[in-house]
């Protein structure tokens, strides 16, 4: 998971329907928002149903993050992502399935800044096919709250009062959070002892389905690559020790490879940050931790 700048999302989106398109579509957004408010809840989902208007903003949610699932970081190609409310509009249960919202978000279904993109072993319950574990994994309306939290009141736009538990890929501290390993396994970056911070990234890594086997597939596969990279490049300074010229050069253009795989158009890019900050702290491999102030 890296960082989404979604308050680029009006430039974006008018960059590809036309300038003032972006006001045009908030308009009609706050048009929507009025029809629902005073629906009983499940006039809303039927409401919703026909007037998902958020889909019109799914190709500027995708080049914000260069087509790529805003949670996972696998590539938009096989199929499409979906558009999630990042708190749930409809319903939101916490991790023991107790209701925390029984109408849910709905005064932010038509908020913009309530939007995710996501792919469908993130958004949608099912299990790893891949396993044998029955664990059902996938969001769905699952938004857990920190023990004795504030829940939010419909209007309340910001939420900030709210201690979600769930990482937020628009928050630049949540995506370090998490971590990754050689094999592709995703884990907590804080151990238990930093009791909050494990929590939210075991919770979120359960519930956005990060450990399913064809995601860390796709987490091993660029592991592997830099590893190759890294391994070739060492090598070459160990055989060339004492020519500074060349050993400055091959560093150069190992951290050049690294760099272009850590930028934001490449699958699973903070895998690389990963990889550089276990491997420098190797026998040998010391050359490498500078590496991480040039990943984009």
């Amino acid at each position: 998971m890296r960082c989404i700048p979604i308050e680029n999302l009006p430039e974006v989106y008018d960059s590809i329907n036309g300038n003032g398109a972006f006001e045009i579509w908030l308009s009609e957004a706050e048009n929507h928002l009025s029809n629902i408010r005073k629906l009983k809840p499940t006039e809303r989902a039927a409401y919703w149903k026909v007037n998902n208007y958020w889909g019109k903003l799914y190709s500027a949610l995708s080049k914000l993050s260069e087509n790529k699932c805003w949670y996972s970081e696998s590539l938009e190609n096989s199929c499409e992502f979906e558009i999630e409310h990042y708190r749930p509009k409809a319903k939101s249960i916490d991790e023991n399935k107790k209701i925390i919202r029984d109408d849910g978000y709905w005064w932010l279904s038509y908020s913009w800044k309530n939007y995710r993109l996501a792919g469908s072993l993130v958004n949608k319950l099912r299990k790893d096919r891949f396993t044998e574990n029955n664990d059902v994994y996938g969001k769905g309306n699952f938004f857990p709250l920190e023990e004795n939290s504030p829940i939010a009141t419909p209007e309340d736009k910001y939420c900030k009062l709210e201690r979600a538990l769930l990482l937020d890929p628009i928050k630049p501290r949540d995506c370090i959070l998490i971590s990754f390993d050689k094999n592709g396994e995703v884990y907590p970056s804080y151990s238990e002892e930093n009791t909050v911070q494990n929590k939210r990234a075991v919770l979120s890594i359960k519930y956005y389905g990060l450990d399913h086997t064809p995601i860390k597939r796709g987490r091993k596969m660029i592991w592997d690559k830099c590893e190759q990279i890294v391994d070739i490049a060492n090598n070459f300074i160990r055989t060339y020790m004492d020519n500074d010229v060349k050993r400055e050069e091959t560093i150069d253009n190992c951290y050049y490879e690294l760099a272009i795989l850590s930028s934001n158009k490449q699958p699973y890019s903070m895998v690389v940050r990963s990889f550089v900050k276990t491997k420098a702290k190797e026998n040998n491999y010391e050359w490498l931790e500078d590496a991480l102030m040039i990943m984009q």
